[in-house]
């Protein structure tokens, strides 16, 4: 599994920001000058998208979607100027230079700055049954391919998750009174989708036209799914959603399962809600003024720093006569951050004084 590169987040970053294009030499080829420029075209969009998004990863919607973005590749760039074409035999191979206008599919856009925002987090999904009968394989299968619909790489396989099991921990975890963040690292999670599913039914009775009721082979089924977003290093609930589905069919099992995917799709929609709402949280800064007149003590708090769940970003912005100032893009107040950074890190460190979004600390290397 693999984090986006450094200068994919850059341009996403930018992307979002402003109209923009990438301009982006490819080649192609096809049996005439158009058809090869069009497969360069594609070649071209791919180069650029491909470089925040693994095709091999997403389900079944998603990769539509980016057919459908490579399939009108065409209308994605401007300004070709053609370098150099050749042919051979029946074939005309190209060799071409584009601007790829990265505002032509927002809504792929947003879903990727919104996977970037989050720091493209390992997810791991638990959906157990209300009845204490087990996992819900679907309702977890239709949270899981959510996720990777709209970019999350790192969703956990759900067998890894099987020593999460214990009623007592997940009761914990699920109350916010527990931090698992030894469990979360082993499984290399950074947030847990902790679901219950509730299924119930009865028999569908119709009027027999005597004023009363008689019974039918049909069976209703109803479902109702619960989840929390969960923080694993803090066993902080980030957020929570309750859907429901009803479904009919020639037996209870059947309606019963109807009514679960019906309330697991609502669920996949509910979850991917909480997560924009997280994502959109992750604008604040906060501002470290850090006294200290080893460099290196600098650099092993900034290091400490990316290392921590919830932290998106760690720039220096200036360092002279033994301070430095950092800027720690996190959702957290600088309290927060500072309670948590203390209880692991290596260094000693100092507080002199903090509010909300800024702090000042004294750092040295033991």
């Amino acid at each position: 599994m693999r984090r986006y590169p450094i200068l994919a987040v850059l341009l996403l970053l930018l992307w979002s920001q402003v109209a923009a294009a990438q301009v982006v030499v490819t080649e192609g080829e096809g049996t005439d000058r158009q058809s090869a420029l069009r497969d360069a075209a594609r070649n071209a969009v791919e180069q650029v998208v491909g470089t925040m998004v693994d095709a091999r990863t997403l389900v079944k919607d998603a990769a539509v979607q980016l057919d459908t973005v490579y399939a009108r590749s065409w209308g994605f760039v401007r300004d070709v100027q053609v370098l150099e074409e050749r042919r051979y035999g029946d074939t005309v191979r190209v060799k071409a230079r584009m601007d790829v206008d990265t505002d032509s599919d927002a809504p792929l856009l947003d879903d990727l700055r919104m996977v970037m925002d989050l720091n493209d987090p390992r997810i791991a999904v638990i959906v157990n049954r209300a009845d204490g009968s087990g996992r819900d394989a679907s309702s977890e299968a239709a949270l899981d391919q959510k996720l990777v619909a709209l970019g999350f790489h790192h969703v956990v396989d759900p067998s890894l998750t099987a020593n999460l099991q214990g009623a007592s921990i997940l009761g914990r975890l699920a109350s916010g009174k527990t931090s698992l963040a030894a469990v979360g690292k082993s499984l290399g999670a950074d947030y847990l989708v902790l679901g219950e599913l509730a299924l119930s039914g009865q028999t569908i009775s119709l009027p027999d036209g005597q004023g009363g009721y008689s019974t039918t082979l049909l069976k209703t089924g109803d479902a109702r799914l619960t989840g929390k977003i969960i923080r694993f290093d803090t066993g902080e609930i980030l957020g929570t959603f309750t859907t429901t589905g009803r479904g009919v069919g020639n037996g209870l099992a059947v309606a019963q399962q109807a009514a679960a995917a019906r309330a697991a799709s609502a669920a996949a929609q509910a979850m991917e809600e909480r997560f924009r709402h997280l994502s959109a949280q992750l604008s604040q800064t906060v501002e470290l003024q850090v006294f200290t007149a080893d460099p290196e003590a600098v650099r092993q708090l900034m290091t400490e720093l990316r290392a921590m769940g919830m932290v998106q970003g760690v720039s220096l912005r200036e360092q002279a006569a033994g301070k430095a100032i950092l800027s720690v893009e996190t959702p957290e107040q600088a309290p927060e951050l500072l309670e948590r950074l203390k209880a692991t890190s290596k260094l000693g460190i100092f507080v002199d004084r903090v509010t909300g979004a800024s702090a000042k600390l004294a750092i040295s290397r033991r």
